[in-house]
């Protein structure tokens, strides 16, 4: 299969899984919430967002194992292939057994870190030490990952994903039904999610039979991809702070309900962040080669017909959920729930503005991403801070209050330094040809729909809602689409057929 079947393939993978994401998310929290009571659910949330900003200890290499092993793939350096996958699983090794190390210190002064109270603690230090048992296998298979990505097998990955999120279903329910406790329930989840370890195994031994599995640090190939990899750390770790600290600074400012209701909102508005992020994934890879090829007309088709094809799929998620925001929190959990509408139009308008993640699989492609360390810094720092002040008035509002100021503060300075000046992109093009269309039709199409009113129930409000919003968004966009993407479109369609 070719690279452009196969950035197809994922993203379409890649759809698939975030639309059973959606699914999960839709049943999953509401149950939960029933089950396990609010501030208890909150406590699962904390508990992950612990883990997940652990994840820091990558240190950049996740996006520099997959852009140096798809370069060399490309270059048939396939002895330095397999140095750098032995290298990399010593060091997510070492990275694993450090996690579970902090966990442990961290567990032991959770009561005067969080806002929880003494039988809240106990139930969290429980959750923390499943953590620690699974830290290990699981910065493991993230190398795993790494390596099926850089042979271009992102559909590959979503599969085994997809399999992951059908396992979750089961025990979601198990849970319920089988009343089990919330450790029991989250150590579950956690074994689920290192199920796909042997599939993945099974696909490395067939696309790159060369590699060995065994751990071995070569220390010249290390500080080869280490420079890069400090590059992507030192932007990713504010922004990565920025996105995974929120929670926490809800469970030391705010209240475990709070945590909760961040929860029911992350779930909405993280399906559409995975909708823009697909694009991510499964171009970096190809984008890795275009760059390592100087291939100038591929590298402007990325950054502006990819750019025009995530600004659809943003724009159709956003005003799309927004058009149904009311009778989509009614139907997920509740109309006791419905105080969260006002801060879920702001958090998907915000979105609107990550139409970048075409052109940021090509900065990541690259080596020079130092200027974009510093607005990393000034926009995570600022939004923190934001964040920090207005949650005790606002609660979870302060996290969507952040959220707004670090998105403005990172496009201004894409769109007004760093494209036009450091990737010679037009910016003006971008926004006015790739993206304000798009987002124009879905204003537009939600001001149509929003003012339906067909039923009483709910469920079926929102679906005619939502069905006029999709019909009138997707008549729209292809009218303006121009001729030459259509064309390209159909003829991609026709190639999967065959």
């Amino acid at each position: 299969m070719g690279s452009g079947k196969k950035v197809i393939s994922g993203v379409v993978w890649t759809m698939a899984v975030n639309v059973v994401n959606a699914i999960y998310g839709f049943i999953s929290v509401p149950l939960l919430i029933s089950y396990f009571g609010k501030s208890e659910y909150g406590l699962i949330g904390l508990a992950m967002s612990i883990n997940v900003y652990l994840r820091l200890l990558d240190m950049g290499f996740d996006s520099t194992n997959v852009r140096f092993f798809s370069t060399w793939l490309a270059e048939k350096k396939l002895e330095k292939v397999r140095i750098a996958f032995q290298t990399s699983l010593s060091f997510y090794g070492i990275i694993g057994l450090l996690n579970a190390a902090i966990l442990l210190v961290l567990s032991v002064f959770s009561d005067s870190i969080f806002n929880v109270d003494a039988a809240q603690d106990i139930i969290l230090k429980r959750l923390i030490y499943i953590l620690c048992f699974t830290a290990f296998l699981s910065w493991v298979m993230s190398c795993f990952s790494q390596m099926v990505k850089a042979t271009e097998n992102v559909a590959y990955i979503q599969k085994c994903t997809l399999l992951t999120k059908i396992l979750l279903i089961i025990v979601l329910f198990g849970t319920v039904y089988g009343r089990l406790s919330i450790e029991m329930y989250f150590a579950l989840s956690c074994v689920v999610a290192l199920a796909v370890i042997p599939f993945y195994v099974r696909k490395i031994r067939r696309e790159t039979p060369f590699v060995r599995f065994w751990p071995k640090i070569d220390w010249p190939t290390f500080k080869e991809m280490l420079p890069y990899s400090l590059n992507i750390f030192s932007f990713s770790i504010f922004q990565f702070s920025f996105y995974n600290l929120r929670p926490m600074l809800l469970g030391m400012q705010g209240t475990m309900e709070s945590v909760a209701d961040f929860k029911v909102l992350n779930g909405i508005a993280g399906l559409v962040s995975m909708f823009g992020g697909t694009f991510l994934g499964a171009l970096l890879p190809t984008t890795s080669r275009v760059v390592a090829q100087h291939n100038k007309e591929a590298y402007y088709r990325v950054a502006y017909s990819g750019t025009r094809y995530v600004s659809i799929i943003m724009s159709f998620c956003c005003f799309g959920i927004m058009s149904v925001a009311a009778e989509l929190l009614t139907v997920y959990v509740g109309r006791e729930y419905l105080y969260l509408v006002p801060w879920l139009y702001f958090w998907l308008m915000t979105l609107l503005f990550t139409h970048n993640q075409a052109i940021s699989s090509l900065i990541l492609a690259g080596t020079d991403i130092r200027a974009i360390t510093y607005s990393s810094i000034i926009a995570s720092v600022a939004g923190l801070v934001v964040t920090w002040f207005t949650i005790p008035a606002y609660q979870v509002g302060g996290t969507v209050i952040g959220y707004v100021v670090y998105i403005l503060i990172q496009m201004g300075f894409y769109y007004l330094y760093y494209w036009p000046q450091k990737m010679k992109i037009n910016s003006v093009k971008v926004f006015f040809n790739c993206f304000a269309p798009y987002a124009a039709i879905g204003g537009a199409a939600l001001l149509v729909a929003y003012f339906v009113n067909v039923s009483d129930s709910s469920l079926w409000n929102g679906f005619a809602k939502g069905l006029l919003f999709a019909v009138l968004f997707a008549a729209a966009t292809w009218c303006v689409m121009p001729k030459d993407e259509k064309s390209y479109l159909m003829g991609l369609m026709r190639k999967q057929k065959v």
